[in-house]
This record gives C-alpha cells, sequence and structure tokens, in this order.
C-alpha cells in the first residue's frame, strides 16, 4: 500500500516535471514572438508595452525554471522513507524525548491533525489524532474480554459442560 502511494505520487511529480517543461517552452515562444513585433514596431509606446510585457514573461520564465530545478527525484529512496516512518511509529516517545524543540514540534505534527486543544478551566482537551495513529490505535479501544475457563476446545463428554457438539 504504502509503495502504491509512493509510485503514485512520483507520477504526479513527473507530471508536474512536464506541466513546467512546457510552460518554459511556450513563454519562450511568446517571448519570441514579442521580439519580433518589436523589430516591426515603429511607435515608441508600442514597443515599451511589448518590452514590459517581455519582463513580465521572463519573470515567469525563472520562477518556472527555479521550480523544475527544485522538484525532480525525491531526496530519498522509498525504503529509507519507510524506514524513518516506521521507526517514527514505532515509538515517537523515543523521538520526544530524546530530541531538540524543532523535532518535538514535528512529533507534533505528525502525531496530531490541529493544534491541542486547550480549555483555560479545563486543562487540554481530546485531540484529534492523524490517521495512523488512529489506525494503531482502534485495536488498543476494543473491549477486550478474558477466555472462558472451557477454552476455545469443543466441550469433551464427561467435562461437566453441558454443551454437546453433535
Amino acid at each position: 500500500m504504502f509503495q502504491d502511494a509512493w509510485d503514485a505520487r512520483l507520477a504526479r511529480s513527473s507530471e508536474s516535471t512536464n506541466e513546467l517543461k512546457k510552460n518554459i517552452l511556450q513563454l519562450e515562444k511568446q517571448i519570441d514572438q514579442l521580439l519580433d513585433r518589436i523589430v516591426e514596431a515603429s511607435n515608441g509606446s508600442v514597443v515599451s508595452a511589448y518590452e514590459k510585457r517581455i519582463a513580465k514573461l521572463e519573470r515567469e520564465k525563472v520562477l518556472a525554471a527555479e521550480k523544475l530545478a527544485q522538484s525532480g527525484k525525491p531526496r530519498h529512496t522509498f525504503e529509507e522513507s519507510f524506514e524513518h516512518a516506521m521507526r517514527f511509529l514505532s515509538n515517537p516517545w523515543k523521538i520526544w524525548n530524546n530530541s531538540d524543540v524543532s523535532l518535538k514540534k514535528t512529533v507534533l505534527r505528525l502525531a496530531f491533525i490541529e493544534p491541542l486543544p486547550y480549555c483555560r478551566n479545563q486543562g487540554l482537551r481530546t485531540p484529534k489524532l492523524s490517521l495512523p495513529f488512529k489506525a494503531l490505535g482502534d485495536g488498543f479501544n476494543q473491549k477486550r474480554e478474558m477466555v472462558r475457563p472451557a477454552g476455545f476446545e469443543p466441550a469433551t463428554p464427561g467435562s461437566g459442560n453441558q454443551c454437546s457438539i453433535p
């Protein structure tokens, strides 16, 4: 399941990269067209308007190029990311207890959906847990009972159990 989510995110990232490349090519084409129009223009105000438009397109092109440079391959492999996530989920208290303030803030952001609710008169209220902790917690919130003294095995004749199995 995690691998599928990782692959889907990589696919979205590559689509985004392709869109940025197309956008840059389109901006370059528009700039070239405006440069051709400047050469043909004789009115100073028209040339000035074209120059302003070219400057705006150049800024958009630079921004798109920066986004393209930042996007691409993920910083870590799937295996590294999965290992770090499982280490965190296995014992967030250990990270909380042995870390600095910035990591403690990260633990809070990963463990809770929103900031911890606080009431002046009653103190901390019930927090909203993030999905992994909610899923892990559901197994612990169920009502538990001890096994009956007779156990799971079928009753044998003469065991004192009133049930009979055909």
